[in-house]
């Protein structure tokens, strides 16, 4: 009775179906016995030997590093000589090479750092004095066993820095070089190489920092390629089997000397089939053959283990093993442009930030050798790493062309048939970002509109004539300062209920709504979803053009605001950069301390929206 109950407890189970006629989802499934269970953890030797004697696992580090760098780069500069002078340091200091060593050793060993030996004076323990900088001489890389940072000087307030907040950065790292004597230098002298990142709670205590080497993901995908193509070619062994048949086998080996007799007259025929390539056998009794073995599945296997290989480690595998595409994308164009993405991302994590550094350290340097008077503008990219060739770029061109034409006479058929005004089409193909106003509105016509928006007379409010501007503008109008000025940032405001979305930022703790950079390669509106996602966790589903805000102190950039009335899920931060999300009436929100274009995309959109003064939004809850 007991055993009886042990057993019917043995297949409770709070989860899922069970059945317990074919045993799927007891304790007695072949399945149920696979657990998840972490690795064990991988040395460093481990991983340098990996790397020195595993061809196949060396290309896998190598080639996206390679690849980061190969394309060159863009600096948005239109100064001929500047350019040449920016390239010219740069292949001075070997930027090239040493970038893509410290991205080769932060995918084999999780980080690296890269050390600039800039000449302001200082001593490498010192912060960079930019304003003595006289020239940097060389760039030293380390990887991560190598470094050590040092975790009793992390910055707990922003410290004074030019670009980027370094809260919760190590201020000074230790390194120990394999030559030479241990040193230590402080970040601002530095340029950190990550691959990947890792969350705080990661078991990895030991890459929390830096991030995780490429080995561990891929290891078992490795070891099953090469095993799969090694144990093919021993299969060709076993392609032909030899059958030996002797007679009354089974009652010679009884016997004590049995063994041993079958063992030598197996040994003396396969001396002779090796030296005179034949066999002499009894004619009673024993029988000699051969059986061919087919592998018909062995291509299959290696195929899906080279599938799983190039998957995890995201490179196609005609970079990886020279092989044609095959399959349905036997083209393989879609597999280089997700490697392309892969590398893409690389390049923002690793090169973006890292590089602008050296750049502002490279054009400090120039500005004191008399290069230029002052420190030029610059807005770093990175040139595409999949180029068109000149056939395939006449063919897009063409379509092109066909497309704008096809568009052209139906909207002139629309306008024929006076379906359509010719400024609605005007302001379409201004709004879509297809020719500016600019390109359709002379002078005369721009000025025109500027003076219908002039006040009347003379005692008329500047702000009434603002109201009157924002009016037009709202009629179809575009600013012209919106043509002129390039965006580089962004900024949302949501709205539910009347009440608008905001939050504290931490930095400063002035009140905002999302907003941010433009990355590189991100139009203005899908940095607005992406910051809106980041800094409030909530998914806009519309984004409506408003204005752009521009001409505030150089601090801010100059950004594209978009209204937002309708997004997904409920508004929460949940980050390093914003906190207490919550919605306000807009006269609540007016009277705290805002972020700068954050109160000036407010008050433009009352603008646009309402024309009313100001004061009385102020007054009235």
């Amino acid at each position: 009775m007991q055993d009886k109950e042990k057993d019917q407890n043995k297949e409770k189970r709070a989860d899922g179906y069970k059945n317990l006629l074919n045993k799927y989802g007891t304790q007695e499934d072949v399945s149920e016995h696979y657990r998840f269970e972490s690795g064990t953890p991988v040395t460093d030797i481990e991983l340098s030997l990996n790397y020195e004697e595993n061809g196949l696992f060396s290309k896998i580090i190598d080639i996206p590093a390679d690849d980061a760098v190969s394309s060159g780069f863009d600096y948005g500069v239109n100064d001929v000589d500047l350019e040449t002078f920016i390239n010219d340091s740069l292949d001075e200091l070997d930027f090239e090479e040493k970038a893509s060593e410290a991205i080769r050793w932060s995918r084999l060993y999780g980080g690296a750092l890269m050390v600039m030996i800039i000449d302001d004076g200082g001593e490498l323990t010192d912060p960079v004095n930019w304003d003595g900088i006289q020239g940097i001489d060389e760039l030293l890389v380390f990887e991560r066993p190598l470094v050590t940072p040092d975790y009793n000087s992390i910055y707990d307030t922003k410290p004074d820095d030019r670009k980027w907040s370094k809260f919760g950065m190590p201020e000074f790292y230790d390194i120990s070089p394999a030559y030479g004597k241990a040193f230590r230098v402080h970040e601002s002298r530095c340029l950190l190489f990550k691959n990947g990142k890792l969350p705080q709670s990661s078991t990895k205590t030991e890459y929390r920092f830096f991030g995780i080497p490429e080995y561990i993901r891929i290891h078992k995908a490795v070891q099953e390629t090469v095993t799969s193509h090694g144990n093919g070619v021993k299969l060709l062994d076993r392609a032909v089997q030899a059958i030996y048949k002797m007679n009354n086998l089974a009652t010679l080996l009884e016997t004590d000397e049995g063994e041993d007799t079958v063992l030598r007259r197996l040994r003396i025929i396969d001396m002779a089939k090796g030296i005179i390539n034949s066999i002499a056998i009894d004619a009673e009794g024993e029988d000699y053959d051969y059986k061919t073995v087919t592998f018909s599945g062995v291509k299959d296997i290696v195929d899906s283990a080279c599938n799983m290989l190039s998957a995890v480690s995201n490179i196609p595998q005609t970079k990886l093993f020279g092989r044609s595409p095959a399959g349905e994308n036997s083209t393989g164009e879609s597999d280089m442009e997700n490697y392309y993405s892969f590398v893409g991302q690389i390049q923002k994590l690793n090169l973006k930030k890292n590089m602008g550094i050296l750049l502002d350290v490279i054009l400090a340097a120039g500005k004191y050798k008399g290069e230029f008077e002052e420190i030029p503008d610059y807005s770093l990219g990175f040139k595409p790493l999949w180029s068109l060739s000149e056939a395939e770029q006449a063919n897009v061109n063409q379509t092109k062309a066909q497309t704008e034409l096809t568009k052209a006479q139906t909207a002139q058929a629309y306008v024929d048939m006076q379906a359509l005004d010719a400024s609605e089409v005007r302001k379409q193909l201004a709004e879509s970002g297809e020719f500016t106003i600019n390109d359709i509105l002379d002078e005369e016509d721009d000025w025109s509109a500027m003076e219908e928006a002039a006040p009347a007379n003379e005692n008329e409010s500047v702000e009434t004539a603002n109201t009157a501007l924002s009016a037009e503008m709202a009629k179809g109008d575009m600013d012209m300062e919106m043509d002129a000025v390039t965006p580089t940032g962004c900024g949302v405001i949501v709205i539910k209920d009347g009440k608008i979305l905001i939050g504290e930022r931490k930095d400063n703790g002035l009140v905002c709504g999302p907003g941010g950079h433009i990355e590189m390669g991100e139009t203005p509106e899908e940095a607005a979803i992406r910051e809106t996602r980041e800094e409030f966790g909530i998914n806009i589903a519309e984004t409506i053009p408003l204005t752009i805000i521009s001409g505030m102190p150089a601090v801010y950039c100059p950004s594209q605001v978009f209204l937002c009335t309708e997004f997904y899920g409920t508004p929460i931060s949940f980050n390093t950069e914003m906190e207490n999300a919550r919605f306000e009436p807009v006269a609540s929100v007016l009277k705290k301390r805002l972020f700068l274009p954050f109160e000036l995309s407010i008050r433009e959109l009352l603008n646009q929206l309402h024309g009313i003064n100001q004061d009385a939004v102020n007054d009235d809850d």
